[in-house]
């Protein structure tokens, strides 16, 4: 990612709808039509996610997100930098169901290596 984008997605990320709660969750992701693969997802909210992945998405990739308690949710690449993936989810899961997902996974600290 050169200097352009990624100064471009910190501005993206400060204009973001919700703050992100930071998590440690692991979850299946995939396009549709393929195989999934295990990612971590680092931070989370209702309307997106950051992960690490062990595959390479582009920007605007569609994919889906199997979080446990919550099912599969639609997807899409914002930005992929190196292992790491945001996206957005297509349609915000309701408060209920995230505030229970958030209830039953570790979280991690703010200063937490991955």
């Amino acid at each position: 990612m050169s200097a352009q984008p990624l100064a471009q997605h910190i501005f993206d990320v400060e204009k973001r709808r919700a703050a992100r709660d930071a998590v440690s969750i692991r979850a299946a992701l995939h396009e549709p039509g393929e195989d999934g693969h295990e990612i971590l997802v680092g931070n989370l909210s209702p309307f997106g996610f950051m992960a690490i992945s062990p595959k390479a998405y582009r920007e605007g990739t569609l994919v889906r997100l199997d979080l446990p308690l919550i099912g599969e949710v639609n997807a899409r690449i914002v930005w992929s930098l190196s292992d790491r993936i945001g996206a957005e989810f297509i349609r915000p899961f309701d408060a209920r169901g995230y505030r229970q997902l958030l209830d039953s996974t570790p979280h991690k600290a703010q200063n937490d290596e991955d």
